[in-house]
Order: C-alpha cells, then sequence, then structure tokens
C-alpha cells in the first residue's frame, strides 16, 4: 500500500505542479463532473472546458484560481495541422548566449549598454593574465554564427518515423497589413501571424484586398523566445516570379495610365508621345491580352530573382 501511494503521490498533479509554467491539464469527463481534478480541493463542476490552467494550489482565502486552457489547446491544433513540419525550440544550456547575428539595431544597441559595465572587470581579467584578448566573445557569452541543426556522422542503420510533410505545402490566409519596417507584409493564417516577404507581393492586392487566399508555407518554427514564426509565399519555389500576374492578381495600385496603353505606346520612346488619360480599357486592343505577355513577365522574373540573388550575395 505504501509503494503503490507513493508513486500516485509522485506521479500526481499535486506533486508535479509548477506554478511558473502555465501547464494545460486535461481531466477525463467521469471526473470533471464530480469536480476531481486531483488537486489539493475540487474545482466546481460547472466548468465546461475539461482544459483548464491552475494558477496556484492554495491562496490566503483557500482557493484554488484557474483559467481555461482551452485556446491554448486549440492554437496547437491549429498549429499542427498547418505547419505539421516545424521546428522545435532547440534546448537552451545553462549559460545565456547572446546572437548578434540575430538581433535587431534596437536589440544591438540595448546590448552594447548592458556589456558596458563588464568592461572594467575584462580589463582587469586581462591584467592578471586570467583572459587573453581573443576570448573576449566568450567572455561577453556571445555567438555571431546561426544557428545549425546538428549533423549526423557515420553510418547508422535505418530509422522508422511518420511521414513528414515538406516545405512548399499550401494553407488559407488573410493579408493583414503592412509591416512598420515595410518589409513586407502580416497574414494572418489560423491566429499565427506570417510573414510575406515583400519581394513576393509583386502583382498582388495588398492595399484592399481581404479575402481568403492560398500561401505556401517555406519556414515554421518557435524561435528561442517562444514565440512562433512563419514564412509565406503566394506561390511555390518552382512557379516563376510573375505568377500572380498570370493569374489574375492585379495590384490596386497598378491602376493607371499603364494599364490602358497598348504595345505601340509601350515602346514608343519619343518625348512628345502624348499620355493617354487614367480609365477603364474600352477598346478591342487592350482588351485582348498581349500574346508576348507570358515571355514579358517571365524575363521580368529572372531579372527580379537575379537582383535578389546578387542583393543577398553583396
Amino acid at each position: 500500500m505504501e509503494k503503490s501511494f507513493a508513486s500516485l503521490l509522485r506521479h500526481s498533479r499535486l506533486a508535479s505542479y509548477d506554478r511558473t509554467i502555465e501547464q494545460v491539464y486535461k481531466i477525463p469527463k467521469q471526473c470533471k463532473n464530480i469536480g476531481d481534478w486531483g488537486l489539493k480541493r475540487n474545482l466546481p463542476t460547472v466548468i465546461r472546458t475539461p482544459h483548464v490552467i491552475i494558477k496556484a494550489l492554495d491562496t490566503a482565502e483557500h482557493q484554488t484560481p484557474w483559467v481555461s486552457g482551452e485556446s491554448k489547446v486549440l492554437f496547437l491544433k491549429r498549429w499542427k495541422e498547418n505547419f505539421p513540419n516545424s521546428h522545435k525550440p532547440a534546448p537552451r544550456s545553462e549559460e545565456v548566449y547572446y546572437n548578434i547575428a540575430s538581433m535587431t539595431p534596437a536589440e544591438f544597441k540595448r546590448f552594447l549598454r548592458s556589456i558596458e559595465k563588464k568592461a572594467p572587470a575584462f580589463r582587469e581579467a586581462l591584467a592578471k593574465k586570467e583572459a587573453v584578448p581573443e576570448q573576449v566573445f566568450e567572455y561577453l557569452k556571445v555567438n555571431v554564427t546561426k544557428n545549425e541543426t546538428p549533423k549526423g556522422n557515420g553510418v547508422v542503420g535505418p530509422t522508422y518515423s511518420e511521414y513528414t510533410v515538406e516545405w512548399d505545402y499550401p494553407v488559407e490566409g488573410r493579408i493583414l497589413n503592412m509591416l512598420r519596417s515595410f518589409d513586407g507584409h502580416a497574414v494572418g493564417i489560423g491566429g499565427v501571424v506570417a510573414h510575406l516577404p515583400r519581394r513576393h507581393t509583386l502583382g498582388l492586392r495588398t492595399a484592399v484586398d481581404r479575402s481568403v487566399r492560398t500561401f505556401y508555407v517555406q519556414e515554421a518554427e518557435i524561435d528561442e523566445e517562444g514565440k512562433p514564426r512563419v514564412v509565406v509565399t503566394p506561390k511555390r519555389k518552382s512557379a516563376p516570379l510573375s505568377v500572380a500576374l498570370l493569374n489574375g492578381h492585379e495590384s490596386e495600385e497598378s491602376t493607371d495610365s499603364n494599364t490602358t496603353m497598348t504595345a505601340e505606346d509601350m515602346f514608343n520612346t519619343q518625348s512628345h508621345a502624348r499620355r493617354r488619360p487614367i480609365s477603364r480599357p474600352q477598346s478591342e486592343d487592350n482588351i485582348k491580352p498581349n500574346p508576348e505577355h507570358k515571355d514579358l513577365m517571365s524575363r521580368i522574373s529572372t531579372l527580379l530573382e537575379n537582383s535578389h540573388k546578387k542583393e543577398k550575395s553583396e
């Protein structure tokens, strides 16, 4: 009896409770009907959700404060459905290292102000020959490289695992607004705010169109701070950059004189050429699609992609 009681107590929710972690507790329907959640005292039987977060085991008023954990459970379900192959956050070491390569300018300035206080101690260590100048990054616990997934070495036997979905799979979402950094747009996907890079918004009605559209996931992970980070594009990687234009997703801002321009006006380089007023296309020449439209869009796509690669290499 003692062994069984000790085992029950050791694995009980009462013994494993940690108030610093917002752990969601689930209860069977039979226990929920009588309010037995395995805690110090029973909870009200009027609780509708089977998932709760316990704020404290006991208070001065002899109460057990709790809140519903349904939102966290539903968020995990949506995350697993929309991003099945997302990366888990890397385990943290006991010592905190600062990755200055991934810091924003504001975070880097705050970091510089924080390490100014450590300068006298490091100079003292140098004077006592306890450290060398090359150990400054180690002393400040600074990491300047991006996190990489460790690769396995040697020959190993076959492994068996569940099927994982490859990247570039479709999800549905809405374009919300432009980011403050003007680096793209925010996209709402099942309660998660994803990032749509600016270079992929060519030909999209980002200003007024809030309809549900299909995006393709390129990255999905939980970062070191526990925040979701998702990057999406309006097309697959294999598709050309002008796929949005070819599919008829014209930009609202592009409804100007260029939309009423004929092929003759487009290639007319003389300065005295008269500009047409802004209006909807009326003539047959404007309604009929340009037979070389796809070739032109393909050339533009290649130029933009080469320009983007050149910027990355620089």
